[in-house]
Formats: structure tokens, sequence, C-alpha cells
């Protein structure tokens, strides 16, 4: 049966549970009945900032904050000093906190304030580490009391020691037990989106570390905690605020409560008794928002722009060749890319569409003239050891949490080892291990056409901004072109784009600098591949309008001119509002002017 089919066949079906209204639970009613507590008022703010400002900071006169290319840091920000006060005062915090309002300061601060803390982690993204190392710690050193920091030349007598680990870090091989070495007993968590998926390695860890020490406090928070789901966030919450949580702790509850208010679901369930945290005639995304941003322990941003810059999206103009539009076409009606290869999945087509609207095409070759049964056979066993690790990691356990620690144990049982770490026998890992080496293809880059590189390049000549990539092909292909500094991955190249002066146009990946940097020294863009995900726009666009922002506009401009791209840009904004709609903040996306519309 072909996948068309397949999919109509499986469209005829509705889930158990489909048109079965949430019901009550005693998640529900501990939710409902928990205390409310309003946002502080712009007074109350301000006299919090003063406060907190005069407990942990430090006067410096003769500071160099001015060397850094940021507004000098001597006072915290409202939104600071509450998370701080809702974290010592909960012992723990979760923060929907806008792009831009300050997350960095407030994690460094947050073991002064957090109870008897003794030993703190900080988990983070592994350019953040770098920057945090590197940059933000000398800057903040010269106006705050910080922590004790583990790899620092200095100690000061009394303060919590703060280890910093990138989420890398912590999915690595060797990190498995990483956590019990460290026996921290706080744990705060910047950019916590990045542990939403509870099948990952890193959030596996971090999970079982957590469940193991329930008395382990934990601070989250990231401008975009959720992107499409309650369930990006539920457990983090749950283990921040434990019974004062607002989102439920039974996982069953929480896929129940997601079906009715999580965004694109095909068979939404309705809101039934959670209808309860809304008042007559409103809707359930607005008594959920209020429910949650009411909630002890719970810091949102407030609706206010932090930038005083307008934010303004214009479509860049581009005659896509006949090339490029029929190759397209070819790939979503018959599914195939353009060299005759059938493509399994529709995110497959999707992502071979995006790939072919920018002039090219990614394909394996194989260079080393395999014959074809070898090369039949390969694929096929290596599809066969990929389903059976994915649905090995489904439910994993220390030391066999990622698909490296899963072959670790297919070696060991294979070997015959009667050691304590654990072994696994694997129905298709003595296969592979057969045929792995019987062939090695080569990722390779056919070029369709160049006219999205020319137009690129053009706009780099014209421009002083950043150009933003998804694909690697096509960003060093505009390098190459326009002669422009490239900003790909790595600790390296991350450092390197932060001592940029905004003077000159540069190249950047989206994937590796969209989130965490200080970029406001620009305010003008180019997003070449426009992301569909309303949290990477969020994210992205943040980098430039931000505090600091010295421009009076800040300027997004986006090619819109495949349907593939078009699409994007509408779905990331239904993600927007979605995220707006339950979390509050001033969603970028939904608060700027766009040319088009």
């Amino acid at each position: 049966m072909d996948l068309k089919k397949l999919q109509a066949l499986g469209a005829a079906f509705k889930p158990r549970t489909a048109g079965i209204p949430v019901s009550s639970s005693r998640d529900l009613s501990r939710v409902l009945e928990l205390p409310r507590r309003a946002r502080p008022s712009t007074e109350e703010g301000e006299y919090l900032a003063q406060a907190m400002t005069a407990r942990l900071g430090k006067v410096n006169p003769r500071c160099r904050c001015a060397e850094f290319h940021r507004p000098c840091a001597h006072t915290l920000r409202p939104i600071q000093a509450w998370a701080l006060d809702e974290a010592e005062s909960n012992e723990g915090a979760i923060g929907p906190i806008g792009v831009g309002d300050g997350k960095t300061l407030i994690g460094l601060l947050a073991p002064m304030v957090m109870p008897e803390c003794r030993t703190a982690l900080l988990l983070l993204p592994p350019d953040l580490r770098s920057q945090l190392l590197d940059v933000d710690w000398e800057f903040y050193s010269q106006h705050w009391n910080l922590p004790n920091l583990v790899t620092g030349r200095w100690a000061v007598p009394g303060r919590p020691w703060l280890h910093v680990v990138s989420f890398s870090e912590l999915s690595g091989a060797k990190a498995t037990d990483l956590l019990e070495r460290i026996k921290p007993d706080l744990i705060i968590v910047d950019e916590a989106h990045n542990l939403r998926r509870r099948d990952a390695a890193r959030t596996k860890r971090f999970l079982h570390y957590m469940h193991g020490h329930p008395e382990v406090r934990l601070c989250a928070w990231s401008g975009t905690l959720t992107s499409k789901s309650l369930k990006d966030y539920a457990h983090l919450s749950n283990l921040a605020l434990k019974e004062k949580s607002p989102t439920p702790l039974l996982w069953p509850v929480v896929e129940e409560w997601a079906g009715a208010m999580d965004p694109n679901t095909d068979f939404p369930t309705p809101a039934g008794k959670l209808m309860q945290f809304c008042e007559p005639g409103e809707k359930l995304y607005a008594g959920w928002k209020r429910r949650l941003q009411t909630a002890p322990g719970v810091v949102t941003s407030g609706e206010e722009n932090n930038c005083n810059a307008s934010l303004t999206f214009h479509e860049r103009k581009v005659q896509c060749p006949k090339e490029v539009m029929d190759g397209i076409v070819k790939v979503r009606a018959s599914g195939q890319r353009p060299d005759g290869e059938e493509l399994v999945s529709g995110l497959d087509i999707a992502r071979c569409a995006r790939e072919l609207a920018s002039g090219f095409y990614y394909r394996w070759t194989w260079p080393h003239g395999e014959p074809e049964e070898v090369i039949l056979r390969w694929l096929e066993v290596r599809a066969n050891w990929h389903k059976e690790l994915r649905e090995k990691l489904k439910h994993s356990r220390p030391h066999m949490d990622s698909p490296l620690l899963c072959a670790k144990a297919a070696i060991r049982f294979a070997e015959g080892y009667e050691g304590p770490l654990p072994t696994w026998d694997a129905t298709y890992w003595r296969e592979w291990v057969e045929v792995r080496d019987t062939a090695h293809p080569v990722t390779e880059t056919v070029w369709v056409s160049d006219y999205l590189v020319k137009d690129a390049a053009e706009w780099l000549k014209n421009n002083t901004g950043i150009l933003w990539y998804e694909h690697s092909a096509f960003g060093e292909a505009v390098a190459e072109l326009s002669g422009a500094p490239f900003y790909g991955p790595g600790e390296e190249a991350s450092a390197a784009i932060l001592k940029e002066y905004g003077t000159r146009s540069v190249i950047a990946g989206i994937r590796s600098h969209h989130k965490g940097k200080n970029l406001q020294m620009f305010n003008s863009q180019l997003v070449a591949n426009p992301p569909s995900d309303g949290a990477t726009w969020e994210q992205l666009v943040g980098r430039m309008h931000r505090p600091g922002q010295e421009a009076d506009e800040v300027r997004v401009e986006v090619y819109r001119h495949v349907a593939e791209f078009r699409e994007a840009l509408d779905k990331a904004r239904t993600l927007a509002a979605y995220i707006d709609g339950t979390m509050g903040g001033a969603k970028k996306m939904l608060r700027a002017t766009y040319g088009w519309i």
C-alpha cells in the first residue's frame, strides 16, 4: 500500500478519547485552588529593583561597561528583581521571560538569593556557555556580587559555588552521571526550551536526577518556554513548583489538557471542565493565561515592548527561475527529488522544496562504486537499526539514554560482558556491524540555480546588517560570492560575532546564532530561509530588537517567493499567537508591522 493510501486510512480513525471533554481530576481541583498573586505594579517593581540592587549589587564608578557595547548593568530591571524575589519566596521559579529581558543576570544571581544554596548548576546552550564565561561573567561582576565560579580565579568564603554546564555536555556519552557527581542543590536552566523534548538524552538525565533528588530546587526560564504545546513546559513547572505548579502533575492529565489547548491538534478535545478557569463568555486561552500568570513562582514579561524601536517586516522581491519552480512542483506532486530519489515523508518533501527554493538540493552519492545490492542492503539494515534504537530510547535508563550508549550496551552483550553496566541484546546490532563498512555515502550539494545566492550577495553589498541562513551550502555559497564575514557553527564563531561593531554586513546561521546573543549593534537583517516556528522567530528577531537598540527601526526582510516560505511565515505567526495567548508577553511577530499585509 502506498504512502497516500496509508495516510488516508489513518485519517479515517480518531483517537479513542476524541470528542470526550476534559473531565474533573485532582490536578484540576488543585490548580483551581492555588492562590493568586498579582503582577507587581510599576511602583512595586521599581521598589523591588532598588531593594534587590542594594542587596546584591556593588558600587563601581569606574566600570568598563561601554567597552562591551551594552547599557551599563549597575541596576536591576523590575522583571529581574521580581524573578529573583519569586525564586527566593517559592524556592523555585519558572519564567516565560521575554527575549532581551535580562535572563543571564537573573541566572547568575539566583544562587545568591536561594535559601541555603551551597552548590548551583547553570545549564545553558553551548554557545551561551562560552559567551557567559568569556564575556558575561566579567561584564556583570563589575556591578554584582556573584557566586563562586568553579573554574574561576577567585572565591569568596560563604558564597555558593556555581558550575556552568552546556546542554551538549550533559548529552555526552561520558556525562551519564554528571549531575550525580556535581550534586547541585539548585539547578538554573537558561533557554529552558532546550529541555522540551522528554526523549532527548539531556532531558532524560536532567529528569532522572530531579526525580531522584526531589529536594533540589529548580529555576527555569526562556523567552520561548513553549513552542506549540502544554507538554513543552509542564514537566519543568512541576519540578520547579511541585504542588504549587499550575500545570497537572500527572502526565495523562497533561496530555488531556493539551488536547484541548494545543494549536494544530488533529482531533481537539473539548475544553469541558477547563472552562472553570474562564469568566462567563471568555475563551479558554484567556482563562488559562490568567491562571498561569497569577500562580506563585511563575514570572512572565509584561505586555509592554522591551525595545523602543519599531519592528517592520518587508518582502524581498526576487524572480524564481523556471527550472527552480519546475523542480519544486515536481517534488510536491510526485514526492521525488529531482534526481528521482523517493522521499519517504511529508517532512522530507517540504525540506527538499525549501532547499530547491534556495537554488539547490542535497543528496547522498556513492563515490566508492558500491554495487546496487550492497547499497540497498546497507540502507535497509541501517533503517532497521535506527528504528530499533528509537524504540529502545523511549524506555531509556542510566547508561542507556543516548544512541551511542545504547550501541555500547549492545557491544557489551555481544562480547559477553558481565560487569555492572547494562547490556542489550539488540536484534539488528550484529547485522548492522556486518554491513556498516560495506558502503560509504557522501552528502553532495546539487545546484539548480544560483539566483538566490546572487540576490543575497546583492543585499549584503547594499545594506549593513545580518543575512540569516538555514542551509550551510547556501550560506557558504553567499559568503564565497560576496566576501562577507561568515559565522557558522562552533564556539569560535559564536565568540567572534559578538565582537562585530555593526559597521559591515555579515552572514550568520540561524541554528547557531538565533538565541542568547546581544546583536543590537545591527538593526537590519535578511532572513533567507524563513523558519516556521514562532519561538524561533521570537529569538531570532530578539537578537536586534532588544534593550540597548539605538536605532529607531529594526527592519526584517524575508523571501516569500514560494509557497513553502509563505506558509512558514503564516504558521510561525499562528504559533506566536498561541504562545502569546497562553503565556503572554509582547510577542514580536504579533506586534510587528508587515509590508505585505
